[in-house]
C-alpha cells in the first residue's frame, strides 16, 4: 500500500496477473499469521521453501473479477463462485469406474478394508463395497450439482452421448432436463455483440503541477520510516565506534553470524552468550571454539571464552536465570512517533521491578568515566531498544543495563535517566528520517 504496487502494475503488459498475484501472496500471509507465525523473516524464508521445485500450493490463484477472458476450472477450484456464462465440460465421465489397482475403504464400524486386487482382498471388502460405491454416486452427483450451480445467467452443457448403459455426467442431465420446460434446444439466431466501452481521454496535468507531485512522491518514497536502533544511537553519537556497527541481520548469513556485524570477537562472544546455558556455562568451551572458527579467528577461542565466562558472573545473569523468564537475541519492532525502530536485545528478562534490558558489549573499558562516556554512546541504543519493547509487550521497561566485557571482570552500568532517553528517541528519530530525506533537484528534461 505505501509503495503503491497495485497502482503501478497498470504500467504492465499484465496488471491483473500482477494483482492476482499480488492477493495470493497476502492471502497466504495472512494464513501463515493465522497458523501462528509471527516473525517476517521466518515468513520470508518459509516463502522461499514454497517456491522450491517441489513444493505444491494446494489454494486456487483466482484471477480479477473483471478480467475479460475464459477461465478454465476445476469445480473445487470454483466453489463459492458465480459466471454470468458457465460451461460444463468433461460430461462424457463416468460416474461409476470400474475398480482397477489397490483401494482402501473406511467403514463406520471396524478396521478399514483393502483390495489389493481381485485375489487378495481384505475379508468383509466384498460386503463393504457395494455401499462404498453408492457413497462415490452420489459424492459425483453431488460435485455435479456444485459445477451446475456456478452459473449465474447462463448454463451451457453438451449432452452429446453415446447409447449404452454407462451412467456419464451427461446421461443423468439429459431425461430430465430434456423434459423440463425451460431447458429447451438454442434456435439459430445471431448472439447480439457487445459495443466496446472506451475510456475518456485523460488530461495531461500542468508541468509545474507533474513536477510539484512527483518531487513530493519522491521524498516520501525516501523517508527513513524504519530505523535501527544501532543507527539512531550512531547518528547521535560524536563519532563512529565499531561497537555500534550491529545492523539487522542478513538472511543470506548464516545462524551464528545473523545480526552481528562488528568485530569478530564481539560476534563471536554474542554468539556464545546466545546458545550455552547462562546459569551453568555448560558448553560454553565447545562453543567459544566454534563460534571463533565460524569467524576466522581461531587464535582467539581462549580469549572468546573468557569474555563469555565474565558475563557469567554478572548480577543480570544470575537475576535472568533466577526462575523467571528471558529471552536471548530477541528481535524488537515497533513503531515509536511516525517511526518504525527495530533492534536487536541482547538479554531481556522479566524481574521482580519488570522488564530488564541487557546489552552485551566487548569494548575495552579503563576507569569511571571511560565507561561514563561509553555509556553516553550507546545511550538511545539502549532507550531505543526500551521503546521498542514497551510499544510492543506494551510492558514498562524497569532498567536497561550495558555490561562491558573485560578479560579481567565485567563491568555493569545501568542507564540512569531511562524515561528521558526513551522520550529522546522520538525526535532522534524524527531527525534522521529528515536527514535521509533529504534528496537532490532532477534536472530540467531538455
Amino acid at each position: 500500500r505505501e509503495r503503491g504496487v497495485l497502482e503501478t502494475a497498470v504500467a504492465t503488459t499484465a496488471p491483473r496477473d500482477v494483482w492476482r498475484r499480488l492477493r495470493f501472496v497476502t492471502d497466504q500471509a495472512r494464513a501463515w499469521v493465522d497458523a501462528g507465525g509471527v516473525d517476517l523473516r521466518a515468513y520470508l524464508q518459509w516463502a522461499r521453501l514454497q517456491g522450491a521445485d517441489n513444493a505444491r500450493v494446494s489454494e486456487t490463484v483466482l484471477p480479477e473479477t473483471d478480467d475479460d477472458s475464459v477461465r478454465i476450472m476445476t469445480i473445487h477450484g470454483s466453489k463459492g463462485l458465480e459466471f454470468p456464462i458457465t460451461v460444463l465440460a468433461g460430461m462424457t465421465t463416468r460416474t461409476s469406474a470400474p475398480s482397477r489397482g489397490p483401494s482402501i475403504s473406511f467403514p463406520p464400524a471396524g478396521p478399514p478394508v483393502l483390495r489389493l486386487s481381485a485375489d487378495v482382498t481384505s475379508e468383509g471388502y466384498d460386503a463393504w463395497r457395494p455401499i462404498d460405491d453408492q457413497m462415490d454416486h452420489h459424492e459425483r452427483l453431488r460435485l455435479l450439482y456444485v459445477a451446475a450451480t456456478r452459473a449465474r445467467d447462463h448454463l451451457v452443457v453438451c449432452l452429446h452421448r453415446e447409447e449404452s448403459n454407462t451412467t456419464t455426467c451427461a446421461s443423468l442431465l439429459a431425461d430430465p432436463g430434456l423434459e423440463s420446460p425451460v431447458a429447451t434446444p438454442l434456435a439459430p439466431g445471431v448472439v447480439p455483440g457487445r459495443a466496446p466501452v472506451r475510456a475518456p481521454a485523460a488530461t495531461l496535468p500542468a508541468r509545474a503541477e507533474w513536477r510539484h507531485e512527483l518531487d513530493t512522491t519522491l521524498r516520501a518514497a525516501s523517508r527513513r520510516d524504519v530505523i535501527a536502533a544501532t543507527t539512531l544511537a550512531r547518528h547521535a553519537a560524536e563519532a563512529a565506534d565499531p561497537g555500534l556497527d550491529k545492523r539487522t541481520r542478513d538472511l543470506d548469513l548464516p545462524p551464528w553470524q545473523k545480526g552481528r556485524y562488528g568485530t569478530a570477537v564481539g560476534r563471536a562472544v554474542h554468539g556464545v552468550l546466545q546458545v550455552i546455558d547462562l546459569a551453568t556455562g555448560d558448553g560454553l568451551a565447545a562453543a567459544a571454539a566454534a563460534q571463533a572458527a565460524a569467524e576466522g579467528v581461531h587464535h582467539r577461542a581462549e580469549v572468546i571464552a573468557t569474555l563469555a565466562r565474565q558475563a557469567l558472573t554478572t548480577s543480570v545473569a544470575a537475576e535472568a536465570t533466577a526462575g523467571g523468564e528471558f529471552w536471548r537475541e530477541l528481535w524488537v519492532a515497533a513503531p515509536v512517533g511516525d517511526h518504525l525502530v527495530e533492534g536487536y536485545v541482547d538479554l531481556l528478562y522479566r524481574s521482580a521491578e519488570g522488564l530488564v534490558i541487557v546489552d552485551w558489549k566487548t569494548d575495552h573499558v579503563a576507569g569511571d568515566d571511560d565507561v561514563a562516556a561509553k555509556l553516553a554512546r550507546y545511550r538511545l541504543q539502549g532507550a531505543a531498544y526500551a521503546a521498542a519493547v514497551q510499544a510492543a509487550a506494551d510492558e514498562p521497561v524497569a532498567r536497561v543495563v550495558f555490561v562491558f566485557l573485560g578479560e579481567d571482570q565485567a563491568v555493569e552500568a545501568e542507564l540512569t535517566d531511562l524515561a528521558d532517553a526513551v522520550a529522546e528517541v522520538g525526535s532522534r528519530a524524527g531527525e534522521l528520517a529528515v536527514a535521509s530525506a533529504a534528496i537532490e533537484a532532477i534536472p530540467e528534461l531538455g
